[in-house]
């Protein structure tokens, strides 16, 4: 997990507990710790160590969040797959799922998502990623209409690569932060890793743009 600084301590309050695809065993039992014992928001895992990660979480406020990926056209057994394994990780234990999705897919798969949503996510959280660098300026109100029509509770942005000075990710912040969101008022989370840079920029525009929405973002820190 990130160094412990003044700037996590800002938003201590908004973090998540992010573990990759090696963290099992010891590893996954430190993260637990780490996450119960900082009062964490919530740990992500994959769908394979939801069971052995329940036990140590049962009887906790921190909420397991399992994520899939759609890599692909979200066709009908695309989407079938899906739901079967989003099923089998909420009878495990998970409390919710982010389900990254790649902007031009995301069209269809809200079209095939939104007819099963209510049941396949009843009393739990369904949270959509998407790249932060695949959605242009003016891109944002479609994303807040495909989050309204499949009733997210969130969306989680990622960033897959980082340009430095070259990069517009501040911008593309900016401009979802001003986008008119219409009735959608679920959370917004992020997932950037451990830099530090774009964590500190994301919630600093969070305040200065929509500060009544500070306690409802949160930062996925990797463990």
């Amino acid at each position: 997990m990130m160094e412990q600084n003044n700037f996590l301590d800002q938003v201590r309050d908004n973090m998540g507990l992010w573990c990759d695809v090696n963290c099992v065993g010891a590893d996954l039992a430190a993260a637990a710790g780490t996450a119960i014992t900082n009062k964490l928001r919530a740990i992500s895992i994959l769908p394979g160590a939801i069971t052995q990660l329940w036990p140590w979480i049962e009887n906790t406020n921190v909420k397991i969040i399992t994520r899939f990926m759609v890599d692909k056209s979200p066709d009908d057994a695309v989407m079938s797959d899906l739901s079967s394994r989003i099923t089998g990780a909420f009878r495990d234990g998970a409390d919710g799922a982010i389900v990254f999705v790649r902007a031009r897919d995301m069209d269809r798969f809200v079209s095939e998502l939104k007819f099963v949503r209510d049941d396949l996510f009843f009393n739990k959280t369904l949270s959509v990623g998407i790249d932060v660098n695949e959605i242009n300026h003016d891109d944002w109100e479609n994303v807040f209409g495909a989050l309204r029509a499949v009733r997210a509770d969130s969306l989680t942005l990622f960033l897959s690569h980082d340009d430095g000075d070259k990069s517009d990710f501040v911008g593309r912040v900016y401009a979802m932060l001003n986008t008119d969101m219409g009735d959608w008022h679920g959370e917004l989370h992020f997932m950037l890793g451990e830099n530090a840079a774009r964590i500190d920029q994301s919630f600093r525009l969070v305040e200065q743009l929509r500060h009544d929405t500070v306690s409802k973002t949160l930062f996925w820190i990797d463990n």
